[in-house]
């Protein structure tokens, strides 16, 4: 009997840590369980930020020659209440430097228009047709796509419709009017061939004029017409012999660009600096324009 007696002891002690467990159990407050807890953080189906800030739709991403641009809207009540280029050209400073201007243009030109339907920015033809070809993608995708995915002159946002002056009026056409050596433009800095944008007919013309080379590269202009009149003019090729080329038409392209449309000619200004450049944007120019019957 003795030997049994540290057995009983142990016994006892099972029975009454069991009955502690039973206690305690019975006194536990209901949902207080992990699963109650975690049940209680999920977010329900739906979330509520479309509600508050509107629906979000993401375009497809428009592939250009010096980057994508990507656009993403956000909609509320049946409106385009902000639009934003999520991506953008940025395969050089220069490239980078083009969108950085244009974009803030284009979103505004979108809040303005509701629609796809908006003019190219002067000088960013590549980012301008990415831009727009992506926002057409978001419009279609929210359900609430606009007649026409290219740009047209009635909505006035673009600014080809209404160009500043033209470059310094004093620079004269001498190709020989002291331009800086290597007179040329970085490609992305002029328009994109066929691009249309800032036409003011639904049924633009685009012409091509031939190439005119310089001594630091040729120079190709290209010109959309509509009604008659130069609805945009854009270099399609510019001499890019060197950097100091490129910095130098990078500042001449876009003032011969927005001179040729207020001209509604040939007969423009050299720009300082960029005479070489200037001549072989002239030439071209002028075939163009025969070509076109103007």
């Amino acid at each position: 009997m003795k030997r049994k007696h540290p057995l009983r002891r142990v016994m006892i002690g099972i029975a009454a840590t069991a009955s502690g467990v039973v206690l305690l159990l019975a006194l536990k407050q209901p949902g207080t369980t992990v699963a109650e807890a975690s049940a209680g953080s999920q977010v329900p189906p739906g979330g509520s930020a479309s509600a508050a800030g509107g629906q979000t739709v993401l375009g497809d991403a428009a592939g250009t020659q010096y980057g994508d641009v990507q656009v993403q809207l956000t909609l509320s009540g049946g409106r385009i209440t902000g639009a934003q280029a999520v991506k953008a050209p940025d395969a050089d400073a220069n490239s980078r430097q083009i969108a950085a201007s244009a974009i803030p243009k284009l979103n505004q030109a979108v809040m303005a228009a509701q629609s796809a339907d908006i003019d190219a920015v002067s000088g960013a033809s590549y980012t301008s047709k990415g831009y727009i070809t992506s926002l057409q993608s978001a419009l279609d995708k929210a359900g609430a796509a606009a007649p026409g995915a290219g740009a047209s002159g009635g909505t006035g946002s673009g600014e080809a419709a209404a160009p500043p002056p033209a470059a310094d009026p004093g620079a004269g056409k001498d190709p020989g009017a002291g331009e800086d050596p290597g007179a040329g433009a970085d490609p992305g800095a002029g328009a994109d061939p066929g691009s249309g944008a800032g036409a003011g007919d639904a049924a633009p013309k685009t012409v091509l004029g031939d190439v005119a080379d310089t001594q630091y590269g040729p120079v190709q202009v290209k010109i959309t017409v509509s009604g008659g009149r130069i609805t945009a003019a854009d270099a399609v090729k510019a001499p890019n012999s060197d950097a100091n080329s490129r910095q130098i038409a990078a500042n001449a392209v876009p003032k011969l660009n927005q001179a040729a449309v207020t001209a509604q000619s040939a007969g423009i200004d050299a720009v300082s600096g960029a005479s070489y450049t200037s001549k072989g944007y002239i030439t071209s120019l002028q075939s163009a324009i025969d070509k076109a019957g103007l």
